[in-house]
This record gives C-alpha cells, sequence and structure tokens, in this order.
C-alpha cells in the first residue's frame, strides 16, 4: 500500500539523523533476549539474532505503527481506500485463473472466490506489492520501546511534530504494542524455522504483516493453512495464503448467504477499520457483478 506523504516526510527526517544518536541499548537487547528465552528458544540462537547488524534501529517504524497504521479513505471517498479500478478487471482474471483452488477453498470453507481475492487485492495486489521492511528489525524497535530510555529517546526527538507521545494514553499504548511486538517476533522466529527460512531475511510491511494474506506471525500460527498439502504452512506460499484468509474468515463467522451486517462483521475481525471493512465489501461486490 501506498505510503502517506506524512510519513515520507517523517522518514526523510530520519535520514538526516546520524545512526549514532539512535541506540536500542544492551539493556533492552538483553530484555528481549531474556523474554524469548522464558518462551522456550534457544539462548544462543536468540543471542545470536539480536548481535547481527542486520537488525537495525529505525525509530521511523515506532512513528509508522503509533500514528499512521491505520487504513486511510481518499479525499473523494473518505470511507474507502484508494484502489486502482484495474484491479477489479484482474481480479475477476485471478479468479478465472485460479478456478480450481479457489472452488476448492469455497467448498472446504464457505468462501466465495470472490471474498478471498478481495482481501488479496488490498492485502498484496495480488501477491505483487514488494514488501520492503526487516519485519524482525520492525517487531524488534517495537518491542524496544519496553526500555524506557529508548523509549524517551523516541518521545523527545518527535515532541514537537507528535507532542501526543507524552499522554498517558500514548505510554500505554505504545507499552501494550510493544508487549503484542515481543510475542510477534517469538511467533516469526518459529515460523521461520517452521519453513527453513532465515528470520532476519524474511521482508514484510511496517507493521510487521507477512506474505499475499499479510497475517502477523501469531495470526498465521492460530489460522495457517497447508494449502498445497505439502506439509508446510507458509505465510509466502500463495496456496497457503488463499486457503488461510478462507479459512480465517470462516472462524470470523462468513457465509455466502449470511446478511451483510454478518459479512461486515467478519471482515472487520481480518482488520479492524471499518474503511478496510468498506473497502473489502465494495471489491467483493464488484467482483460477483458479471
Amino acid at each position: 500500500m501506498k505510503k502517506s506523504k506524512t510519513f515520507l516526510i517523517v522518514t526523510l527526517v530520519m535520514t538526516l539523523l546520524p545512526a549514532s544518536a539512535w541506540s536500542f541499548g544492551e539493556t533492552s537487547m538483553k530484555y528481549l533476549s531474556d523474554r524469548l528465552v522464558e518462551k522456550g528458544l534457544e539462548k544462543d540462537h536468540v543471542q545470536a539474532l539480536f548481535s547481527d547488524p542486520r537488525v537495525s534501529v529505525k525509530p521511523e517504524i515506532i512513528i509508522q505503527n503509533l500514528f499512521h497504521s491505520s487504513p486511510k479513505g481518499t479525499k473523494e471517498q473518505p470511507d474507502h481506500m484508494y484502489i486502482d479500478p484495474k484491479y477489479i478487471a484482474k481480479g475477476k482474471e485471478y479468479i478465472i485463473e485460479n478456478a480450481q483452488v479457489l472452488s476448492a477453498l469455497e467448498k472446504r470453507f464457505g468462501t466465495s472466490p470472490q471474498i478471498v481475492t478481495a482481501i488479496l487485492i488490498v492485502e498484496s495486489r495480488l501477491n505483487t506489492y514488494p514488501m520492503r521492511y526487516n519485519v524482525f528489525s520492525a517487531y524488534a524497535n517495537l518491542a524496544a520501546l519496553l526500555n524506557p530510555d529508548y523509549f524517551r529517546q523516541i518521545q523527545e526527538s518527535y515532541a514537537k511534530k507528535y507532542p501526543s507521545l507524552q499522554d498517558e494514553a500514548m505510554v500505554s499504548r505504545a507499552q501494550k504494542k510493544a508487549k503484542w511486538a515481543l510475542n510477534e517476533l517469538y511467533h516469526l522466529i518459529l515460523i521461520a524455522r517452521d519453513i527453513n527460512a532465515d528470520p532476519l531475511a524474511i521482508s514484510g510491511s511496517f507493521a510487521g504483516a507477512l506474505g499475499p494474506a499479510q497475517f502477523i506471525p501469531s495470526s498465521f500460527a492460530e489460522y495457517g493453512v497447508d494449502g498445497d498439502n505439502d506439509g508446510i504452512r507458509d505465510p509466502f506460499n500463495i496456496s497457503d495464503a488463499m486457503a488461510s484468509i478462507a479459512f480465517y474468515m470462516k472462524r470470523a463467522g462468513w457465509k455466502e448467504d449470511a446478511s451483510e451486517e454478518r459479512k461486515r462483521t467478519a471482515i472487520w475481525c481480518y482488520n479492524r477499520s471499518k474503511v478496510y471493512v468498506n473497502t473489502i465489501m465494495m471489491l467483493y461486490e464488484n467482483l460477483s457483478s458479471s
């Protein structure tokens, strides 16, 4: 999805700051490592991950996650995300090209090709949108907010542009986000192990979402499905991604003959945003039309 102009400005400002101005600190790295070991990961493996130079300090990730993560509407349609009209046609072509797989998912989970495809369009432009962020670093930056010194650096550096960082409510939200990120980091490492991948080489969204369906690691751990029967649940495998979407939507209460309200509620579970729900429903209806 396209970055907002605001975030592009923030990113530009951040690139002008010297790298030495930012630091997780050994204290925060040790804290995060210890917590992951407590969850059952091997100490040597975790320490090796955090000592790797690919784990970089990127405070702009924190700002985007705290202030720019919700789906946004357009000036013309405030209640809908911008979707290039060509994706309606591309989506219909995708349904035809993947008819056998999507039909099998519909029989298994009760989810039409249209709803699975609508979600794929929004989440990854049918698996064509480039994922530019190192997911391990994204979660590590957020989890490092558990270190008061690092969080203070963020507050002071962004005080003028984001004064609400000083608010009690935002501090509480940041701490919850940090704890959430630590848990996602744990599941990311497990997923990497399952698919025989280097966790430090995994790319995704700035929020740490993975693959065509953009599942966060803990959600994929719960809802991931082996769609091509190769014995591996892989969030980057398009067959697994489609099957996982279908399973998630079934669990969320989606039924093709359900009321619109019930369908919207199921989509809300996938992303708790009215703008997101409106956009998925728009695509679903357009893909269902002849």
